[in-house]
Protein backbone atom coordinates (compact mmCIF):
# COMPACT_ATOMS: atom_id res chain seq x y z
CA UNK A 1 0.00 0.00 0.00
CA UNK A 2 3.07 2.06 0.67
CA UNK A 3 3.56 2.65 -2.60
CA UNK A 4 0.19 3.77 -3.89
CA UNK A 5 1.14 7.42 -1.75
CA UNK A 6 2.42 9.21 -5.04
CA UNK A 7 -0.05 8.25 -7.17
CA UNK A 8 -3.10 8.89 -5.06
CA UNK A 9 -1.77 12.44 -3.80
CA UNK A 10 -2.14 13.62 -7.77
CA UNK A 11 -5.48 11.41 -7.43
CA UNK A 12 -4.29 8.93 -10.55
CA UNK A 13 -5.85 5.72 -8.75
CA UNK A 14 -9.02 3.91 -8.97
CA UNK A 15 -12.10 4.16 -6.62
CA UNK A 16 -11.16 1.11 -5.08
CA UNK A 17 -7.80 1.90 -4.76
CA UNK A 18 -8.28 5.46 -3.39
CA UNK A 19 -10.89 3.88 -0.68
CA UNK A 20 -8.52 1.16 0.42
CA UNK A 21 -5.41 3.53 0.23
CA UNK A 22 -7.81 6.14 2.45
CA UNK A 23 -8.43 3.48 4.85
CA UNK A 24 -4.41 2.60 4.89
CA UNK A 25 -3.85 6.44 5.52
CA UNK A 26 -5.57 6.20 8.87
CA UNK A 27 -3.22 4.21 10.53
CA UNK A 28 0.27 5.12 8.48
CA UNK A 29 1.48 8.08 9.90
CA UNK A 30 4.06 8.51 7.39
CA UNK A 31 2.10 7.48 4.62
CA UNK A 32 -0.11 10.36 5.48
CA UNK A 33 2.96 12.43 5.60
CA UNK A 34 4.35 11.91 2.55
CA UNK A 35 0.74 12.56 0.84
CA UNK A 36 0.56 15.60 2.13
CA UNK A 37 4.02 16.77 1.06
CA UNK A 38 3.42 15.77 -2.44
CA UNK A 39 0.26 17.67 -2.71
CA UNK A 40 1.52 20.54 -1.44
CA UNK A 41 4.42 20.39 -3.84
CA UNK A 42 2.11 19.79 -6.87
CA UNK A 43 0.07 22.73 -5.93
CA UNK A 44 3.13 24.64 -5.90
CA UNK A 45 3.77 23.50 -9.44
CA UNK A 46 0.13 24.35 -10.56
CA UNK A 47 0.79 28.11 -8.93
CA UNK A 48 3.87 28.43 -10.52
CA UNK A 49 2.21 28.21 -13.85
CA UNK A 50 -1.60 29.98 -13.57
CA UNK A 51 -1.89 32.96 -15.34
CA UNK A 52 -4.91 35.75 -14.27
CA UNK A 53 -6.97 36.22 -17.10
CA UNK A 54 -7.70 39.23 -18.81
CA UNK A 55 -9.98 41.80 -17.50
CA UNK A 56 -12.57 41.94 -20.57
CA UNK A 57 -12.59 38.24 -20.66
CA UNK A 58 -15.69 37.58 -18.54
CA UNK A 59 -17.85 40.46 -20.57
CA UNK A 60 -17.04 38.33 -23.82
CA UNK A 61 -17.84 35.06 -22.67
CA UNK A 62 -21.24 36.93 -21.20
CA UNK A 63 -21.60 38.36 -24.66
CA UNK A 64 -21.30 35.62 -26.65
CA UNK A 65 -23.66 33.51 -24.40
CA UNK A 66 -26.45 35.68 -25.01
CA UNK A 67 -25.56 35.07 -28.80
CA UNK A 68 -25.48 31.29 -28.86
CA UNK A 69 -28.37 29.44 -29.09
CA UNK A 70 -29.54 26.88 -26.17
CA UNK A 71 -29.60 23.35 -27.58
CA UNK A 72 -32.47 21.55 -26.34
CA UNK A 73 -32.46 18.41 -24.05
CA UNK A 74 -32.26 15.30 -26.27
CA UNK A 75 -35.08 12.74 -25.69
CA UNK A 76 -35.73 9.69 -26.08
CA UNK A 77 -38.38 8.56 -29.52
CA UNK A 78 -42.02 8.33 -28.64
CA UNK A 79 -41.61 11.57 -26.12
CA UNK A 80 -42.64 14.34 -28.24
CA UNK A 81 -44.86 15.86 -25.35
CA UNK A 82 -42.05 15.74 -23.18
CA UNK A 83 -39.51 17.62 -25.42
CA UNK A 84 -42.23 20.23 -26.25
CA UNK A 85 -42.23 20.52 -22.09
CA UNK A 86 -38.77 20.78 -22.06
CA UNK A 87 -37.09 22.37 -25.52
CA UNK A 88 -36.81 25.76 -23.72
CA UNK A 89 -34.71 25.76 -20.74
CA UNK A 90 -35.45 28.19 -17.97
CA UNK A 91 -33.45 31.18 -17.68
CA UNK A 92 -32.22 30.33 -14.16
CA UNK A 93 -30.59 26.93 -15.79
CA UNK A 94 -28.75 28.93 -18.90
CA UNK A 95 -27.42 31.93 -16.40
CA UNK A 96 -26.27 29.01 -14.05
CA UNK A 97 -25.03 27.07 -16.69
CA UNK A 98 -22.92 30.25 -17.63
CA UNK A 99 -22.22 31.64 -14.44
CA UNK A 100 -19.90 27.83 -14.58
CA UNK A 101 -18.71 27.96 -17.61
CA UNK A 102 -16.90 31.51 -16.96
CA UNK A 103 -15.42 30.37 -13.37
CA UNK A 104 -14.33 27.13 -15.66
CA UNK A 105 -12.37 29.28 -18.14
CA UNK A 106 -10.92 31.52 -16.07
CA UNK A 107 -9.25 28.93 -14.13
CA UNK A 108 -7.87 27.42 -17.19
CA UNK A 109 -4.45 28.79 -16.45
CA UNK A 110 -2.85 28.84 -20.22
CA UNK A 111 -6.14 29.52 -21.94
CA UNK A 112 -7.00 32.43 -19.43
CA UNK A 113 -6.82 34.68 -22.50
CA UNK A 114 -9.10 32.64 -25.35
CA UNK A 115 -11.50 34.19 -27.07
CA UNK A 116 -13.13 31.08 -28.49
CA UNK A 117 -13.89 32.34 -31.79
CA UNK A 118 -10.37 33.33 -32.70
CA UNK A 119 -8.41 30.59 -34.17
CA UNK A 120 -5.06 32.53 -33.81
CA UNK A 121 -5.67 32.58 -30.38
CA UNK A 122 -6.24 29.20 -29.85
CA UNK A 123 -3.71 27.62 -31.81
CA UNK A 124 -1.08 30.03 -29.63
CA UNK A 125 -2.52 28.58 -26.75
CA UNK A 126 -2.50 25.25 -27.77
CA UNK A 127 1.57 25.71 -28.45
CA UNK A 128 1.98 27.03 -24.66
CA UNK A 129 -0.28 24.42 -23.49
CA UNK A 130 1.99 21.43 -25.36
CA UNK A 131 5.19 23.67 -24.18
CA UNK A 132 3.99 23.22 -20.72
CA UNK A 133 2.72 19.55 -20.60
CA UNK A 134 6.65 19.04 -22.34
CA UNK A 135 8.04 20.87 -19.45
CA UNK A 136 5.88 19.17 -16.64
CA UNK A 137 6.15 15.77 -17.71
CA UNK A 138 9.35 14.87 -15.97
CA UNK A 139 7.87 16.59 -12.84
CA UNK A 140 4.78 14.26 -13.55
CA UNK A 141 6.29 11.26 -13.81
CA UNK A 142 8.23 11.96 -10.77
CA UNK A 143 5.56 13.10 -7.99
CA UNK A 144 3.80 9.71 -9.38
CA UNK A 145 6.46 7.70 -8.49
CA UNK A 146 6.22 4.92 -6.19
CA UNK A 147 9.60 5.70 -4.67
CA UNK A 148 9.23 9.01 -4.37
CA UNK A 149 10.58 10.78 -1.58
CA UNK A 150 10.39 14.21 -0.42
CA UNK A 151 12.42 16.26 1.97
CA UNK A 152 12.54 20.34 3.19
CA UNK A 153 15.65 22.27 3.43
CA UNK A 154 16.02 25.63 5.54
CA UNK A 155 18.36 28.38 4.08
CA UNK A 156 20.08 30.61 6.83
CA UNK A 157 19.00 33.59 4.45
CA UNK A 158 15.22 32.71 5.04
CA UNK A 159 13.20 30.30 2.48
CA UNK A 160 15.05 27.07 1.30
CA UNK A 161 14.45 24.23 -1.30
CA UNK A 162 11.87 21.68 -1.53
CA UNK A 163 13.35 18.11 -2.63
CA UNK A 164 11.83 15.14 -4.62
CA UNK A 165 13.31 12.04 -5.09
CA UNK A 166 12.99 9.01 -7.01
CA UNK A 167 15.74 6.01 -7.19
CA UNK A 168 13.96 4.11 -9.10
CA UNK A 169 13.44 6.90 -12.04
CA UNK A 170 16.94 7.99 -10.75
CA UNK A 171 15.24 11.57 -11.10
CA UNK A 172 15.55 14.47 -8.75
CA UNK A 173 13.42 17.66 -8.42
CA UNK A 174 15.08 20.93 -6.55
CA UNK A 175 12.17 23.27 -6.03
CA UNK A 176 12.53 27.32 -4.63
CA UNK A 177 10.24 27.31 -1.40
CA UNK A 178 10.74 31.23 -0.45
CA UNK A 179 14.94 31.82 -1.28
CA UNK A 180 15.35 35.72 -2.01
CA UNK A 181 15.70 37.47 -4.75
CA UNK A 182 19.29 37.63 -6.13
CA UNK A 183 20.81 40.83 -7.18
CA UNK A 184 22.83 41.15 -10.06
CA UNK A 185 21.00 38.93 -12.51
CA UNK A 186 22.40 35.88 -9.81
CA UNK A 187 21.25 32.67 -9.86
CA UNK A 188 20.85 29.44 -7.39
CA UNK A 189 22.01 26.15 -8.28
CA UNK A 190 21.73 22.81 -7.18
CA UNK A 191 24.60 20.58 -6.76
CA UNK A 192 24.86 16.64 -5.88
CA UNK A 193 26.53 15.12 -3.16
CA UNK A 194 27.91 11.90 -2.53
CA UNK A 195 30.22 10.74 -0.05
CA UNK A 196 33.80 12.88 -0.82
CA UNK A 197 33.17 12.87 -4.41
CA UNK A 198 33.33 16.17 -6.58
CA UNK A 199 30.05 17.75 -6.22
CA UNK A 200 27.98 17.24 -9.49
CA UNK A 201 25.69 19.78 -10.98
CA UNK A 202 21.56 19.05 -11.26
CA UNK A 203 21.20 22.04 -12.91
CA UNK A 204 20.34 26.26 -12.21
CA UNK A 205 16.69 26.89 -11.06
CA UNK A 206 14.71 28.23 -13.55
CA UNK A 207 13.80 31.52 -13.04
CA UNK A 208 9.84 31.35 -14.13
CA UNK A 209 9.58 28.15 -12.20
CA UNK A 210 11.81 28.08 -9.58
CA UNK A 211 12.63 24.43 -9.98
CA UNK A 212 15.09 22.31 -11.74
CA UNK A 213 14.75 18.41 -12.70
CA UNK A 214 17.96 16.24 -13.12
CA UNK A 215 18.76 12.72 -13.78
CA UNK A 216 21.41 10.43 -12.91
CA UNK A 217 20.98 11.05 -9.16
CA UNK A 218 23.10 7.81 -8.29
CA UNK A 219 23.84 7.22 -4.95
CA UNK A 220 23.84 10.81 -4.15
CA UNK A 221 22.75 11.40 -0.13
CA UNK A 222 23.43 14.95 0.13
CA UNK A 223 21.51 18.09 -2.05
CA UNK A 224 23.29 21.42 -1.92
CA UNK A 225 22.52 25.02 -3.41
CA UNK A 226 25.02 27.71 -4.29
CA UNK A 227 24.79 31.33 -5.87
CA UNK A 228 26.17 31.92 -8.95
CA UNK A 229 26.48 33.87 -11.58
CA UNK A 230 23.87 33.96 -14.27
CA UNK A 231 24.03 30.74 -16.37
CA UNK A 232 25.76 29.05 -13.54
CA UNK A 233 29.44 27.92 -12.23
CA UNK A 234 31.90 28.80 -14.79
CA UNK A 235 34.30 25.81 -13.07
CA UNK A 236 31.72 23.34 -13.12
CA UNK A 237 31.92 23.41 -8.99
CA UNK A 238 29.78 25.86 -6.54
CA UNK A 239 31.17 29.31 -6.11
CA UNK A 240 29.13 30.25 -2.59
CA UNK A 241 27.37 27.25 -1.40
CA UNK A 242 23.99 28.35 0.72
CA UNK A 243 22.85 25.64 1.81
CA UNK A 244 23.02 21.64 2.25
CA UNK A 245 20.70 19.05 3.21
CA UNK A 246 20.01 15.26 3.00
CA UNK A 247 19.10 13.40 0.64
CA UNK A 248 14.82 12.41 0.66
CA UNK A 249 15.30 8.67 1.54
Amino acid sequence: MHTLAGAFALDAVSDIERAEFSRHLEQCESCAEEVAELRATAARLGAAMAEEPPPEFKDRVMTAMHATRQLPPRTRPGSAERHRRSGRAPRWAVLTAAAAAVVGLAAGGVFGGIALTQQQELQSAQTQLDQAKAQYAPVAALLSAPDAKTGHGVAPTGGGVTVVLSRSQNRLMVMDAGLPSQPGGKVYQAWLLTGTEAPRSAGVLATDSGLVVADGVGNADKVAVSVEQAGGSPSGAPTDVLMSMPAPA
